[in-house]
């Protein structure tokens, strides 16, 4: 009896010797994640996993002050890196460029056999340096970045097909579409659409209305019937924002139109050059699929 209760004094003592061993910087534990086989069980902390300080970085300016290069502390992990410029990245070192001024949080994301951790820093870009940007469409979108920043469309009224309707899974506007100014005086062919370069700046001008589709036109306060549709008093949305995808899905915020208003502000750019701009987007019962077709402000369209 004497021997077995020796036996449980030995068999719950080693567990706590570890955590003591194991109770002050460095371990010697090498499933630890700060391993250091030169550590001493008097010398530190070891741990098990992984937590906010083992995602530490640093961040260094290179000769131009718009790209960064990112250094995660711990190099023993893999890194994945989101720099809060819409932009990703991979490797305990990695460089991001920032076209544009401005505040940006930037998140590392550490993995190991330990787990997971992150940590977020804010980096400040003071200037911008638009010779970094080079994503076509949005350059294409707003005019580049040799012009004045920006770039207005609108609805090129005087063609045939700038404006139809087809299925949603269709490509054309195969029901019905309009001929060249068949809609004149319903508020479509006065908006404005400017897409600017730095910010992402969306800004509408309506001219005081917008033209809705015949289906939701009675929600809108003041709205009547017009060419089959309905014309909606609307303010201008100045100083909105949007975003183009690789897949070149264009978003606007807060619901801003761009044309004749479905109920959706998801536009898919299906031609995009610098003088015409065909888009998609959908119905806000998912039943049809609405084209239009944008020429920039002061382009002179010669229609086939």
């Amino acid at each position: 009896m004497k021997l077995m209760n020796y036996k449980k004094i030995i068999l719950f003592s080693i567990p706590l010797m570890f955590v003591l061993s194991c109770g002050k910087k460095g371990c010697t534990d090498p499933v630890a994640h700060n391993f250091d086989p030169s550590a001493t069980k008097d010398d530190g902390t070891c741990f098990y996993g992984l937590n906010e300080s083992s995602a530490s970085f640093t961040f260094t300016p290179t000769s131009n002050p718009n790209v960064i290069v990112f250094t995660a502390n711990n190099p023993d992990v893999e890194c994945s890196w989101d720099f809060g410029n819409g932009t990703s990245g991979s490797g305990v070192v990695d460089t991001a460029e920032y076209p544009f001024a401005g505040n940006f949080t930037v998140t590392l994301s550490i993995f190991n056999s330990q787990g997971d951790a992150s940590s977020s820093q804010s980096i400040e870009i003071i200037n911008n340096d638009i010779s970094l940007f080079d994503n076509p469409l949005h350059l294409t979108l707003t005019g580049g970045i040799n012009g004045p920043g920006y770039r207005t469309w609108h609805i090129d009224s005087a063609c045939e097909y700038h404006f139809g309707v087809g299925p949603p899974e269709g490509s054309t506007p195969d029901w019905w579409h309009a001929s060249g100014n068949e809609k004149p005086g319903v508020g479509l062919y006065d908006d404005r659409f400017t897409f600017h370069l730095v910010g992402y700046k969306y800004d509408l001008l309506t001219n005081g209305d917008i033209y809705v589709h015949n289906t939701i036109g009675s929600t809108f306060p003041g709205a009547f019937e017009n060419l089959y549709d309905w014309t909606a008093p609307f303010d201008d949305m100045p100083n909105e924002s949007w975003d183009l995808t690789i897949d070149s899905v264009l978003t606007l915020s807060n619901g801003a139109p761009m044309g004749f208003y479905t109920g959706v502000s998801e536009f898919e750019i299906t031609q995009l050059n610098d003088t015409s701009m065909i888009v998609k987007y959908g119905h806000h019962d998912g039943t049809l699929a609405w084209f239009a077709r944008y020429v920039p402000e002061g382009f002179v369209t010669t229609c086939p």
